[in-house]
């Protein structure tokens, strides 16, 4: 490389964090999500640990476990998850750009209560992915293609569309494809059968990164065909319980390098940040921070010993 061409090179940093559930389901009692709202008063609160993070990258994409809505209408489940419409706030204040809503807890109150959901992260300027829902973003002249899906018996569905989707995605031009899945089995560290085989399958039809969540437990990266398989990225902002008993998470970064003269592409890395889902041990306080010192060293240990689970070969 001749010293004159240096200063085409540029990157992209996005970064991707787990479940947020902002809000909680109206039996819960004592610590809740909505309680420590009503004493902060803030909505800066719940991400201002990590945003020497989100607020210094290009894009911070994170899965909205649950509903934004006033709607009294609720699904008959154990578990049915909203927070006030106000709460996308905490989004565009904490520096988040992005959500997926392909989830279990979306449809909580029903589609009234999605369509609300999808008003107030309109309104807040938050981009949204839902199944034929998905966006592009132009970032820095690289377009940026979001996709989001569920697993379970949605499995050929999700397939057929991602590979549609995909295809439109390459037609617009799109540099970069990430699809963002809800999967698995719950508290489970490692993936099960299905995970990967649809993983494997979005890679096989043109995805470049795979970014899982649902079990609320970390599991590890897969390195397929060159690119990266984040299995679950566990809880980040999770109002859905006070006091997870694993509250261990990660922040995946991956950073893209191009050529700026060319528009094109010329490498991926990512960086692993460890970070707890609260910044108080002892109960959730909503609020994740970056994890340090000794902390740091376990959680990132535990999550190569996941890693190094799923790349044996």
């Amino acid at each position: 490389q001749k010293p004159e061409d240096k200063n085409i090179l540029d990157t992209i940093t996005l970064s991707f964090a787990g479940d947020c559930t902002l809000g909680g389901d109206e039996k819960y009692t004592g610590n809740t999500f909505d309680r420590v709202y009503e004493r902060v008063n803030d909505p800066s609160y719940f991400f201002k640990g990590v945003q020497s993070i989100f607020k210094n990258d290009d894009f911070t994409f994170v899965n909205l476990e649950g509903t934004l809505t006033n709607s009294s209408e609720k699904a008959e489940k154990e578990f049915r998850y909203s927070g006030d419409p106000s709460y996308a706030q905490i989004l565009a204040e904490g520096s988040v750009e992005g959500v997926t809503l392909a989830n279990n807890h979306t449809l909580d109150c029903f589609d009234a209560g999605f369509d609300d959901t999808v008003r107030a992260l309109d309104s807040a300027g938050i981009y949204h992915t839902y199944f034929e829902a998905c966006f592009i973003r132009n970032i820095k002249g690289i377009k940026i293609g979001f996709l989001g899906y569920k697993g379970w018996y949605h499995e050929s569905n999700s397939n057929s569309l991602l590979k549609k989707q995909v295809k439109e995605m390459k037609e617009q031009g799109v540099d970069f494809i990430i699809a963002n899945y809800h999967w698995g089995d719950m508290r489970s560290y490692m993936p099960n059968e299905q995970q990967i085989r649809m993983a494997h399958f979005a890679i096989d039809n043109g995805v470049d990164l795979v970014i899982g969540h649902h079990p609320h437990v970390l599991q590890g990266m897969e390195t397929y065909k060159g690119k990266n398989i984040v299995y679950s990225l566990g809880n980040f902002c999770y109002g859905g319980s006070s006091n997870p008993s694993d509250k261990d998470t990660i922040i995946y970064q991956h950073i893209i390098t191009f050529d700026s003269k060319l528009g094109r592409i010329i490498r991926s890395e990512y960086k692993i940040i460890p970070a707890k889902i609260t910044s108080d041990p002892d109960r959730n306080n909503y609020q994740p921070i970056i994890a340090t010192g000794d902390e740091e060293i376990r959680i990132m240990e535990k999550y190569a010993e996941l890693c190094a689970k799923l790349n044996k070969e």
